[in-house]
């Protein structure tokens, strides 16, 4: 179940490189780890107590209406609720490292597990019967029970998922070292126990590491955990700029540029490094210059 729901999904790029500081831990602290359990652990939790309350529901019916109570086929019924505890922990798991920056995104990750919910539990369903029964329910009166009278269960729980993950991922963005007013004058990159303080001036660019950054200070890079589009809202844009969908750099630590006769550029930063000026960020980058600059094409 878990394979058919990962396929459902793109698989996030993993973080494989490792870093040239002092931080030699990139992954998530273990207090991050204990959350995250504690999150899906509150989430199965839900639902199980869901199921028991809505089978106790059940059987205070058939005593209103003295009819037999039969808990197996009551609990077979509750499937829906069990099946969206593998499902949410698949989704959260992809959800952790996407941005959900654009209305098609986020309604990507309500339709999927949706979509994939519907279809699942029916099969489920019945194998289930098989299990308990004689004899086996009707595949497509599952469909058709799941679409008349669960539909908007599902919806709304993954829509409330999405779109509570989405709120609380937006909220606690802001990094630590975020200033009240202004842009960032310094950014405090934390590793456990460890809380490297970084001066915004001494950066000399910032790459893309997806889900994080690498902050780059002279020969060294410190592993941060922040996006890209990010940290760019939060500096000063007349000193960092974007020369590709990946790199940022601080204009006061290029020391020249050179055309590649293509409309791109290598760009020579203090530190030695040459780093790709795409020609798509080319006329932004040149802004930041005085006229009496010339590239060296």
């Amino acid at each position: 179940m878990l394979t058919l729901m990962g396929s459902l999904f793109p698989k996030e790029t993993q973080q494989k490189e490792s870093t040239m500081t002092s931080i030699t831990n990139p992954k998530p602290t273990p207090d991050f780890l204990v959350a995250h359990e504690k999150l899906l652990g509150g989430v199965s939790g839900f639902f199980l107590f869901i199921v028991g309350l809505a089978i106790f529901q059940d059987f205070v019916e058939s005593r209103r209406s003295g009819y037999a109570f039969y808990f197996n086929e009551s609990l077979l019924f509750k499937t829906i609720w069990f099946l969206f505890i593998p499902i949410l922990a698949v989704l959260y798991k992809r959800l952790r490292n996407k941005s959900l920056d654009s209305t098609i995104k986020t309604a990507t990750f309500i339709v999927l597990p949706t979509v994939a919910h519907f279809f699942i539990l029916p099969f489920i369903a019945v194998a289930l019967s098989v299990l308990f029964y004689e004899g086996s329910y009707d595949l497509y009166k599952f469909f058709s029970y799941t679409l008349s009278h669960d539909l908007y269960k599902l919806v709304i729980v993954y829509s409330g998922f999405v779109l509570g993950f989405k709120l609380f991922k937006n909220g606690s963005r802001i990094s630590p070292g975020v200033q009240e007013s202004g842009p960032l004058k310094k950014i405090i990159i934390n590793n456990g126990q460890n809380n490297q303080i970084v001066c915004v001036e001494d950066i000399i660019q910032i790459t893309s590491a997806t889900p994080y950054v690498y902050i780059h200070l002279g020969n060294k890079k410190f592993l941060h955990s922040e996006t890209l589009k990010s940290l760019s809202q939060q500096l000063d844009n007349n000193t960092f700029v974007r020369i590709h969908k990946s790199i940022m750099v601080n204009v006061t630590k290029v020391l020249s540029f050179k055309s590649r006769l293509n409309g791109d550029y290598d760009l020579l930063l203090t530190n030695n490094d040459t780093v790709r000026l795409s020609r798509t960020y080319a006329a932004n980058f040149k802004k930041h210059f005085k006229t009496s600059h010339r590239d060296t094409a």
